[in-house]
């Protein structure tokens, strides 16, 4: 095999070394765990194992035609071309890129500078870290989700508000926020338990997914309590946005485990967002100050600063 001699250098290659010494070394790199490989400063194949030969998925006699870049994700090329600089650079870089071939995978790539008759090569390694990234990717999903309900949790929304906030305000753009608290909620639970209280939940962020845009992002807060952001809404659609959503859930069933349904209401609270805000927490001071005149009024409302609709 030419994995580890370029086939151009074969037969100085077999000069300098008997072929068992060669046969061993190749053995060798083959068993070192994932791709193993030199380059040089273009990126192109010197030295490979077979991993390394598996992941760009080319033959003995094009490898040293192909270079690392051409096994890489196409969005994830410029790591890889920042790694062979900062190595040639500072002697060692590491990054985490996707391999292309054959399936999606991500690997742990090295590359540490060596110097060999005034040439400089990068010598590194490519570890299969799929499965870390897969767990990493599944443990942020948790952060950032609420279990029960699947939707973004109260960090996760306040975090997406913040950046709708800096959009409205960098293009001069309206959005509006509904807070809605389902009105005693309190008693379906005691009443009915809490796995139908749970169905409750459940049942409004269906209900709200029905009505809103793909754009709009519905969290929850805590408890009973959902925050609705709606981008590109200013006041008056949002109030109507709002309506709408009070009277899906207040039509909305859910379902008794031995039978029959049980209905729920809610309130909601509106506040647009105005160039005087200093932040989004501004903003969702004022619908939950909205959300408690709601309530006061005699709940299964919108409510607005100044403004009120009922059923």
């Amino acid at each position: 095999m030419t994995r580890f001699t370029q086939p151009h250098e074969e037969s100085a290659g077999t000069e300098a070394a008997p072929l068992g010494e060669k046969a061993f070394l190749q053995a060798v790199i083959d068993a070192i765990p994932g791709a193993f490989y030199v380059v040089d400063e273009q990126g192109y194949f010197v030295r490979w194992n077979r991993a390394a030969q598996e992941l760009v998925g080319a033959p003995d006699e094009r490898m040293p035609r192909t270079r690392v870049l051409d096994a890489i994700f196409e969005e994830d090329r410029p790591l890889i071309a920042n790694l062979f600089r900062e190595a040639l650079a500072k002697d060692y870089a590491e990054t985490e890129a996707r391999v292309a071939h054959a399936e999606t995978r991500w690997r742990f790539l090295t590359a540490r500078r060596v110097d060999i008759a005034g040439k400089a090569y990068l010598v590194g390694t490519g570890l299969d870290v799929t499965e870390r990234k897969k767990l990493e990717h599944e443990l942020e999903h948790q952060a950032r989700t609420d279990f029960l309900t699947g939707i973004p949790n109260r960090r996760h929304f306040l975090n997406l508000a913040d950046l709708e906030l800096a959009r409205a305000r960098r293009y001069a753009r309206p959005f509006s926020m509904l807070m809605l608290d389902l009105d005693l909620f309190k008693n379906i639970n005691d009443r009915y338990g809490h796995l139908t209280g749970d169905l409750t939940l459940q049942k409004v962020v269906e209900v709200c997914g029905q009505i809103l845009r793909e754009v709009d992002v519905v969290g929850r807060l805590g408890g009973e309590e959902f925050g609705i952001i709606l981008p590109e809404t200013d006041a008056a659609k949002a109030l109507q946005v709002a309506d709408r959503v009070r009277q899906a859930v207040a039509n909305a069933s859910i379902p008794l485990p031995n039978g029959g349904s049980v209905g729920i209401t809610t309130s909601v609270g509106v506040a647009t967002y105005s160039e005087a805000d200093p932040d989004f927490d501004a903003v969702l001071a004022r619908a939950d100050r909205a959300l408690y005149e709601a309530k006061r009024s005699g709940r299964d409302r919108v409510s607005s600063e100044g403004e009120s609709s009922a059923a």
